[in-house]
């Protein structure tokens, strides 16, 4: 006869029926994420775990458990100041975000990314951006260690923190949706080092805020163009902050409802002559300084935006144009 495999019970957990399902426990769904990592898992569990807890929706402490078993793949003492995921990928608009991580830098403060290969077909993502600017992305675990004053942007693949990362953002192709991988993922960040935060739809906001309470991260999550953390300053934009475990909010009102000169496409292009001063956008330096700032905020865990608006304003007035040639 065959024993029941490890993961049976955390399947029923979800899978019981109407009445006699209910979300997992924090240590559950931190069970779950260890085993599904060692790769201890049926491909039926897998599908099946990932699917229900879509239906009914991912609770903070299953998006908190899942969060905790990735972290312990970070090494330890990574000399960043700041984690920022980057997992939608852009469709309409540029990567304005990757210059405010830019303008950061400039102001002393050394940044890890990370994010995914192309997972959805139509979408410019981080690494794109990286690659074509020629900007360091590590290859090992150990290449992280390596961010420093000289080299203070980096972009690491959440496939060489685990391959099955990867994998399993790939599988949208196959369940046709995406999974709570592509809701984690931008969850994760070591002990110690803020985290910034986008999500598409306002209300996972909370979800990843109280998500980064039970994990007792700092972390500072808005409704980002297209999912990724960054501003659009045609809408309002409301920042749900975790610091020194405190919650609080910081409130950006819009430009504008209405940018006229807004890009209409994702061409990195645009990113070298924004720095660079050869062109001008209202659109691109409001989303720039804007999200540069709220980045700030994360850094120095306080909810002063118009302190830290001017700081990016003066940085970015005297940026090295030089970059991105």
């Amino acid at each position: 006869m065959n024993s029941q495999h490890k993961l049976a019970d955390y399947v029923r957990i979800l899978a019981r029926g109407k009445n006699a399902s209910r979300s997992m426990s924090y240590e559950e769904a931190q069970f779950t994420m260890q085993t599904m990592l060692a790769g201890e898992y049926e491909p039926e569990q897998l599908g099946a775990i990932f699917m229900l807890m879509r239906v009914k929706e991912e609770s903070a402490e299953e998006l908190a458990g899942f969060a905790a078993a990735i972290n312990q793949l970070w090494p330890a003492d990574i000399p960043a100041d700041l984690i920022w995921p980057s997992y939608a990928g852009k469709r309409r608009q540029p990567f304005w975000c990757f210059l405010s991580a830019l303008l950061l830098t400039q102001m002393g403060y050394r940044i890890l990314f990370h994010g995914t290969e192309a997972h959805t077909s139509g979408r410019l993502y981080m690494a794109d951006v990286f690659a074509h600017f020629r900007i360091p992305v590590a290859g090992t675990l150990n290449d992280i260690l390596s961010i420093s004053a000289t080299a203070p942007l980096m972009y690491l693949p959440c496939s060489v923190l685990n391959p099955q990362l990867q994998r399993w953002l790939s599988l949208k192709s196959i369940l046709g949706v995406r999974s709570p991988i592509n809701t984690v993922m931008k969850t994760i960040a070591p002990a110690s080092i803020a985290s910034v935060q986008g999500v598409f739809h306002p209300n996972y906001a909370f979800t990843h805020i109280d998500a980064a309470r039970l994990n007792q991260n700092d972390a500072l999550v808005i409704k980002g163009e297209g999912g990724e953390f960054e501003v659009n300053p045609e809408r309002d934009c409301t920042a749900q902050s975790f610091f020194a475990q405190e919650a609080g909010e910081i409130h950006i009102p819009k430009l504008a409802s209405h940018i006229d000169d807004k890009p209409q496409n994702t061409d990195i292009d645009w990113l070298a002559q924004i720095w660079q001063g050869k062109a001008e956008n209202t659109y691109a330096n409001s989303a720039i300084l804007q999200t540069a700032a709220l980045a700030l905020c994360a850094i120095e865990r306080n909810n002063d935006i118009d302190t830290a608006l001017q700081r990016c304003r003066d940085a970015w007035n005297n940026r090295d144009r030089s970059l991105l040639a």
